[in-house]
């Protein structure tokens, strides 16, 4: 049972565990963002969403979605990273091979 480890607060939200949900919630945006930049550049091809991510002119432009999915996936993996080591920094090694020791005594 030597070098394991406990994390401290067990049973109770962290922030690691909310940077941790923060992160799934970006990560199910890009998805959807990505999903509807596919949409729009197969139905409706040429529109241009969002000017600042489109990457071509017209009528071959894509919808700019698909930059800003790439760009929100990335804040999606800092997030996760940031609570991935957070959780790191608040796991505590914990000794057990510890000796106790009982004196009886005699009456």
């Amino acid at each position: 049972m030597s070098g394991q480890t406990v994390r401290s607060g067990v049973g109770t939200r962290d922030k690691a565990d909310y940077l941790t949900l923060a992160a799934n919630v970006v990560y199910a945006l890009a998805g959807i963002m990505f999903l509807a930049g596919l949409y729009f550049d197969w139905r409706h091809s040429g529109q241009i969403l969002i000017e600042q991510f489109a990457l071509a002119d017209e009528p071959n432009a894509n919808s700019g979605l698909f930059i800003l999915a790439i760009i929100v996936l990335a804040l999606g993996y800092l997030l996760s990273v940031l609570g991935n080591k957070l959780e790191e920094w608040q796991t505590e090694k914990v000794d057990q091979t510890q000796e106790w020791t009982v004196d009886v005594g005699e009456d």
